[in-house]
């Protein structure tokens, strides 16, 4: 009865070391259209400049490509890509 004893104690011993062995999980990115979601808060489909000055590390005129005064989520995406591109 004792060796079934010291075995399952082990056992139960290597499952929680095992268990705090694991690296903590990164939380997860939001999506780009979840990130233009949030920036978007009168919620009319565009960023108005009112609504972020500066977007992926970009000025907000460089990202509005068609100078409406306004970020479409295609400008959006385009200014994602290129603020993870490596630099050099």
């Amino acid at each position: 009865m004792k060796p079934l004893i010291l075995v399952t104690l082990a056992g139960m011993s290597l499952g929680a070391l095992a268990a705090c062995d694991r690296s903590p999980e990164r939380p997860a990115q939001p999506t780009p259209l979840a990130q233009f979601d949030r920036a978007d808060a009168n919620k009319d489909g565009v960023i108005e400049r009112q609504e972020a000055t500066h977007i992926a590390d970009h000025e907000f005129a460089d990202v509005d490509t068609d100078d409406n005064q306004a970020v479409s989520y295609d400008e959006f995406e385009v200014a994602l890509r290129t603020a993870a591109q490596p630099s050099g």
